[in-house]
């Protein structure tokens, strides 16, 4: 007598097989997801470090005279989208805004900003109009807070430098 059809076990290797190519696609979209974010996330940086730099050239005078150096956010900034502001004002202005931006706390793209976002900007030693902007965030949102840029290890924030000469 002949069997016909499939037997239990093929069935179950059939379906051990099927499920471990369904991990494997799912794998490889989790994979693709991270990636896409952390393309976007240096997008947003590289714009961001751009932005800072348009700022200052636009009041270079400012800019030159250190007055847009800085490393966090600074207190009481006037709102200078509301009302008429000095080139000073506007140095003050421009970095609080710049701030809230990398953080996701000002209202640009949608209020996305990066993951811990902080940046600064820093004369660049030995050159008196040149500076060096530094964007950094927590990319895999480990809890990184090292800022040696680029990164020396995994506590160390991912960061994008821009190189502004006025």
């Amino acid at each position: 007598m002949k069997a016909r059809g499939f037997t239990l076990i093929e069935v179950l290797v059939s379906l051990l097989v099927l499920a471990i190519g369904v991990l494997g696609v799912a794998t490889l979209q989790l994979s693709t997801y991270r990636q896409l974010q952390t393309s976007n996330n240096y997008a947003i940086a590289a714009l961001l470090g751009g932005d800072m730099a348009d700022r200052m050239v636009a009041n270079s005078a400012e800019a030159l005279a250190g007055n847009y150096v800085h490393d966090e956010e600074p207190n009481n900034a006037p709102d200078c989208s509301a009302t008429t502001c000095n080139s000073s004002q506007r140095a003050t202005y421009d970095m609080a805004r710049w701030q809230a931006q990398l953080a996701g706390n000002a209202d640009v793209w949608g209020g996305a900003g990066l993951p811990s976002g902080s940046g600064e900007v820093a004369a660049v030693t030995g050159s008196t109009n040149e500076f060096e902007i530094i964007v950094r965030w927590d990319d895999d949102r480990s809890g990184s807070t090292g800022e040696t840029c680029p990164p020396a290890d995994d506590d160390d924030l991912d960061c994008h430098t821009v190189i502004v000469r006025l």
